[in-house]
């Protein structure tokens, strides 16, 4: 069958496509689509999302042809199933909207794409300004921030995953600051937190004398209470599957009701949630909704361990020892070079969370004096984190290094004072130390 290359003006709303000469095709809705993709045990899941999805949704089959479109999508670009697809479509649209293809299995036969309109130069160009409570040097966390953006300014649900202390509350916290939603609640869940038996009532809330033990005159739900804003759902992989049925529901109804009650309400949230976990490993392994995942997952943004972006450590420590300082109205805000050196060479299996644990408790042990040594840090280290220098060669335990360090200082020095003050830590300090060294310094 041929067909009439005709490119429809961009500047009218129309798409760089061309359509199948036969009229009758265009009427089809899978009209040159492959039969194993038209038969695809996710076409009736696209068009379920494509109809409550507020973003323009396509899927494209691998012969450009268009296998999916939806309703505002084809208002918007007078596109409709069966059209094939320009060679060069995506360049010709790119001054004015932005294309992100959704992430799907290799073995899928089509591709996904939302297309939004691209965000004014000067929110693209500074994520710093978007998003100020996140401070990141590490190209990898700034182009996950791009998405971030994207997420502020977007009304769809949005993923964010990272491993345990990465930040994703906050990053959750920061796509709301951002958005048209600030003014509105932001209400964080933790589902982990929860047990099983108490969860529906924390989210829906419930009516007086719904179950044996509800609080008098009833409760809003977490739900109810984010109405108009952001709903943080943390952990959303240890959904119970029953639970999993419930919020899709909800996200396909935008109702909710009250346990113990009749009355629906309607429900105008965005959901961002986050895990620890590679959930669509758990929704091949049937643990969590295939339907649920795609209506959660329009937007991803993935947040790096802290070991791949060592970059930001120097500016994270000096934003915390700033903060303790405040707090406590005195304190070290320095750190020796030593110290440094461990504090990049540790792995951070924590990560943030930890980062700030091991700062505070090195603050306190430094509160009286000028500098945070190895010696205000955990000591386990100093077994099991041997230093790896520039040169690639291992020095001795850190022991060692603390003993060699004040050898030199106290064979450099006039005085103790002296060597004290050269070593940044106080007299009574070092005198301690040369104790626990009698007969080696």
């Amino acid at each position: 069958m041929s067909h009439d290359r005709t490119i429809q003006p961009f500047a009218e709303g129309g798409w760089p496509c061309m359509e199948r000469n036969d009229d009758a095709s265009l009427h089809i809705p899978l009209a040159g689509v492959p039969p194993d993709v038209a038969t695809s045990p996710c076409h009736s899941l696209l068009c379920a999302w494509g109809k409550v999805s507020q973003e323009y949704v396509i899927a494209v089959a691998r012969n450009r042809v268009v296998y999916f479109v939806n309703r505002r999508a084809s208002e918007r670009f007078t596109l409709r199933p069966g059209s094939v697809l320009d060679d060069d479509w995506e360049q010709l649209i790119q001054k004015e909207w932005t294309i992100e293809e959704v992430d799907l299995e290799e073995e899928q036969l089509y591709r996904l794409y939302f297309i939004r309109p691209k965000l004014k130069p000067s929110v693209e160009a500074n994520a710093a300004s978007a998003f100020p409570a996140i401070k990141t040097s590490s190209p990898l966390y700034q182009a996950q921030l791009h998405t971030a953006r994207v997420a502020a300014h977007s009304v769809s649900n949005t993923m964010i995953s990272g491993e345990t202390g990465s930040g994703k509350e906050v990053l959750a916290r920061a796509i709301h600051a951002a958005s048209n939603r600030k003014d509105r609640p932001f209400i964080a869940v933790h589902i982990a937190s929860l047990p099983r038996e108490l969860l529906a009532s924390e989210l829906f809330g419930y009516t007086d004398g719904a179950f044996t033990g509800a609080k008098k005159g009833g409760k809003i739900g977490k739900l109810e209470a984010a109405n108009g804003g952001t709903l943080f759902l943390d952990e959303i992989g240890e959904l119970t599957p029953e639970m999993q049925v419930v919020l899709l529901r909800v996200l396909e109804e935008r109702k909710i009701t009250r346990l113990g009650d009749h009355e629906e309400k309607p429900l105008d949230i965005r959901i961002i949630a986050a895990t620890n976990r590679k959930l669509q490993d758990e929704v091949t392994a049937g643990r969590f909704r295939a339907d649920l995942y795609y209506r959660l997952h329009v937007l991803h943004v993935k947040i790096p361990p802290l070991r791949e972006r060592k970059e930001d450590i120097p500016d994270l420590v000096e934003l915390l020892l700033h903060k303790l300082q405040a707090q406590y109205g005195r304190g070290p805000l320095s750190v020796c070079k030593a110290a440094w050196q461990l504090l990049l060479s540790h792995t951070w299996p924590g990560n943030i969370r930890e980062l700030r644990n091991v700062m505070e408790r090195a603050f306190l042990l430094a509160l009286d004096e000028s500098i945070i040594t190895i010696s205000h840090l955990p000591v386990e280290w100093n077994h099991s984190a041997p230093i790896v220098e520039a040169t690639g060669f291992r020095r001795s335990s850190l022991r060692d290094l603390e003993r060699e360090t004040i050898q030199r200082a106290l064979a450099d020095a006039k005085s103790i004072s002296a060597a004290a003050k050269q070593l940044g830590i106080a007299r009574s300090t070092l005198y301690r130390k040369m104790s626990e060294w009698h007969g080696v310094l």
